[in-house]
């Protein structure tokens, strides 16, 4: 599964000339990087992840890129990076909000479900049986 971004580019590295891109792949970040500078290519958000194979996103990308190109970059063969973190790219080229929210959802401890108290259809407290394991007194949610 490739991660697929949206990002602008400054156009030669040139900060007067920012393009967006709506959605490009991992390793399109990277050729656009080599063709235009590393910092050329900020405001990085993942949108979304697509099936796809190293084979059919090194054709799509030698057919709007060049060949020589991708080859150049990537080799004949072999798998291209399919995450940020494969692609190793810095954080400092990432969406600040996106990446602060995506720092805060790791960060953020996993509550547990919150537990009530169970009650009958007439709504009466259920009562905990000590004959089994589990506390019926209680339920999810």
């Amino acid at each position: 599964m490739f991660e697929f971004c949206k990002c602008t580019v400054a156009i030669g590295g040139d900060i007067r000339a920012v393009v967006p891109k709506p959605i490009v792949s991992i390793p399109e970040i990277m050729l656009l990087q080599q063709i235009h500078g590393v910092g050329a290519v900020t405001n990085i958000k993942v949108i979304e992840t697509q099936d796809t194979t190293s084979e059919a996103e090194r054709d799509r990308l030698g057919r709007f890129y060049g060949d020589e190109k991708v080859v150049n970059l990537f080799n004949q063969f072999g798998d291209l990076p399919k995450t940020l973190a494969e692609a190793r790219i810095p954080d400092e080229s990432l969406d600040p909000v996106w990446r602060s929210e995506r720092e805060k959802a790791k960060a953020a401890p996993k509550k547990p479900a919150a537990k009530k108290r169970a009650r009958t259809a007439k709504g009466a407290f259920v009562a905990d049986n000590p004959e089994t394991p589990e506390n019926e007194a209680y339920v999810e949610g």
